[in-house]
C-alpha cells in the first residue's frame, strides 16, 4: 500500500520530531495519506531518535517501523559508522534496510566521497546542513533537520522548496521559522545530488558484535555498551565534538546559576563543586557531558564557551581544569 517509506535518523536535539511533523503536513496538503512514527532517545539531546513516516494514496496506513525504507535522511554522517559496526540495532535497520531508493547525508563530503555501508542503488544527496543551520540559527550544536528538508526536495523532487517553506514558517512562527525557511532554502540550492549512485557491501547476514572502542570514530561513541577511552562510567549515550570549558575568573554568578540549572540531565553534567572555598566558575563531568551547549546560550557572564575536544585533549590529556573528577584513561586495543 505504502507508495514511500521515509527513516528520518537523527540524535535527540537535532530536531528530528518537528522535521518528520512538517513533511508529514507536507505530504497531506498533497493529499496523500501520511502515518508517522517515533522512536525515542532514552536521555535529553543525546540518544538517537527514529521517524518512521509512511506515505500512500490509499488509507490505512499502519503506523509502525519500516522494514523497507526508500528514503532516508541522515542527520549526521557519523551514524553511518553506527551501521558499519553495528553497534545499535534500530538505527542499523533504519539506515541499512535500505538497498534501492533516496539517501540524504548532512555530510561536508560529496555525494561520490561518502562511504556508504551497504548495498545500495539509486540517489545520494549531501549538503552541510550543520553549517548552514549554524549560520542562520547561531546554535552549536544547531538542530538541523528542516534544513535537511531542503537537500530532501531537491533530492527527491516531491516538493518545491516554495512548497515547504510555508510548512516551517507555520510550524515555528515568527524569527525562529523564517530563519529555518531561510536554512531550507540554502540547502536547496547547495544540494549535491548523485543519481545512479551504486554501492556494493556484502552485509548478508549483518553483524552483531561488541566492538573494540578504537574501531569507532573519536567522541562519536553511539549508543555502546563497553567502557570507553577516558570514560569511567563507559555512557553509552554520548554524542559531541566539543565540551563547554569555563575561565573561572569571567565567571560573575555566585551560588546557583541558570547553565548549571538547564543541564539536559537535571543539572548532572556541568557542576560547581571541586573549586576549592569561594572559588567561581564550572567543571563538567566527562564521561556523561552532551555536548549540547545549553550552558553557553545561557551563560551571564559569557565564561564558559565550546571548545573542539581534540584541542582540549591536545592541551590537558586528562582534561585538567575542565572535569570534576580525575578518569580513568584506558590503554590503546585494551579489551
Amino acid at each position: 500500500m505504502a507508495i514511500a517509506e521515509l527513516n528520518l535518523v537523527g540524535m535527540s536535539g537535532q530536531g528530528a520530531v518537528q522535521t518528520g511533523e512538517v513533511l508529514s503536513r507536507a505530504v497531506a496538503d498533497e493529499e496523500k495519506f501520511v502515518s508517522m512514527n517515533v522512536y525515542p532517545g532514552t536521555r535529553a539531546r543525546s540518544a538517537p531518535v527514529i521517524i518512521f513516516i509512511k506515505i500512500s494514496d490509499k488509507p490505512g496506513l499502519a503506523s509502525c517501523a519500516n522494514y523497507n525504507p526508500t528514503e532516508v535522511i541522515v542527520f549526521q554522517e557519523e551514524l553511518l559508522e553506527t551501521v558499519r559496526h553495528s553497534t545499535h540495532e534500530v538505527v542499523e535497520d533504519a539506515i541499512g534496510l535500505m538497498r534501492r531508493g533516496t539517501l540524504v547525508v548532512n555530510t561536508t563530503r560529496a555525494p561520490q566521497e561518502l562511504s556508504v555501508p551497504f548495498d545500495f542503488e539509486g540517489t545520494i544527496a549531501t549538503v552541510d546542513a550543520t553549517g548552514i543551520a549554524e549560520k542562520y540559527l547561531n546554535r552549536i550544536p544547531p538542530p538541523v533537520g528542516l534544513t535537511l528538508l531542503g537537500l530532501y526536495a531537491a533530492a527527491t523532487g516531491r516538493f518545491q522548496i516554495d512548497e515547504l517553506k510555508p510548512h516551517i514558517t507555520g510550524h515555528f512562527p515568527g524569527r525562529v521559522g523564517e530563519l529555518n525557511a531561510q536554512a531550507a532554502q540554502e540547502a536547496f540550492e547547495a544540494a549535491c545530488v548523485w543519481r545512479g549512485a551504486t554501492t556494493e557491501i556484502d552485509r548478508t547476514p549483518p553483524i552483531r558484535r561488541s566492538v573494540n572502542p578504537t574501531d569507532l570514530p573519536e567522541f562519536y561513541q553511539f549508543d555502546r555498551y563497553d567502557p570507553l577511552p577516558g570514560f569511567t562510567q563507559g555512557s553509552p549515550w554520548v554524542w559531541r565534538d566539543k565540551v563547554p570549558v569555563c575561565v573561572d575568573e569571567e565567571c560573575i554568578c555566585k551560588g546557583l546559576c541558570i547553565s548549571e540549572v538547564v543541564c539536559p540531565d537535571a543539572t548532572g553534567f556541568i557542576v560547581r563543586e571541586g573549586l576549592g572555598e569561594g572559588v567561581q566558575g564550572y567543571r563538567i563531568d566527562v564521561d556523561y557531558c552532551r555536548g549540547c551547549g545549553l550552558c553557553v546560550e545561557v551563560c551571564v557572564g559569557d565564561a564558559i564557551t565550546m571548545v573542539p575536544e581534540n584541542e582540549v585533549l591536545s592541551e590537558k590529556p586528562n582534561y585538567e581544569g575542565v572535569t570534576v573528577t580525575p578518569f580513568r584513561t584506558r590503554e590503546k586495543g585494551a579489551k
